[in-house]
């Protein structure tokens, strides 16, 4: 299967430097962002088969560019796209304790959350494995499908199809060719395992208080 990844225009909360992490916050695209969209369609390739957005505004009307380029190809709006829930931090600007977080989740603490109410990476990472695992399951493998999501939402995407390449900059794409499903599938046992030591993790702390 090939896949192109498509992050959204650059949108009126990213001129903001603002987190937009909700629906109701309507960040559509800019001037610029339209134009750097409508320019990246230009190098895809011939033939799309299916279009696949997150369901925020941005990414609606980024898709709503390739849907007029493609309109045989299906567009499907999945949840599992959406930008990473922030919490408290929603609306606000980036700061130093967000940058902590991030930190310690990328040393492999799954079950920080970025900001009260917010997401942890075993959110981000369940819910990904579950949307790459659904179009593993529901395509050809001589498909070619597009993703039009959220700039880190793409990256943890290619963490876990080991795909390395740098942060994806608004309105740009990038193709793969024959993609690997193979790390999706050792990421998904990986969860589980780290869901496993969680529980054994609680239930040890439980007897422990029941003892005492």
């Amino acid at each position: 299967m090939n896949i192109i990844f498509m992050r959204h225009g650059e949108a009126t909360d990213n001129v903001k430097q603002i987190i937009s992490d909700k629906e109701i916050y309507w960040s559509t695209l800019t001037t610029n962002g339209k134009k750097a969209v409508l320019e990246s369609i230009t190098f895809l390739p011939t033939i799309i088969d299916k279009i696949y957005v997150s369901p925020f505004p941005r990414t609606i009307e980024t898709a709503h560019f390739l849907s007029e380029r493609y309109p045989s190809a299906e567009a499907i709006i999945n949840q599992k796209l959406h930008e990473i829930y922030y919490g408290k931090y929603s609306g606000k600007k980036n700061n130093p304790e967000l940058d902590h977080v991030r930190m310690k989740q990328i040393d492999n603490d799954y079950f920080i959350r970025l900001g009260q109410y917010g997401e942890n990476r075993y959110d981000i990472e369940l819910r990904l494995c579950e949307f790459l695992n659904d179009i593993y399951v529901n395509n050809f493998s001589s498909n070619t499908v597009v993703i039009v999501s959220h700039g880190t939402i793409i990256s943890y995407m290619k963490r876990i199809l080991n795909i390395k390449t740098p942060h994806i900059k608004t309105g740009k794409v990038e193709e793969f060719i024959d993609v690997d499903f193979a790390p999706l599938f050792k990421c998904i046992s990986k969860l589980k395992t780290v869901k496993s030591k969680k529980i054994k993790e609680r239930f040890e702390q439980i007897n422990k208080l029941q003892i005492n």
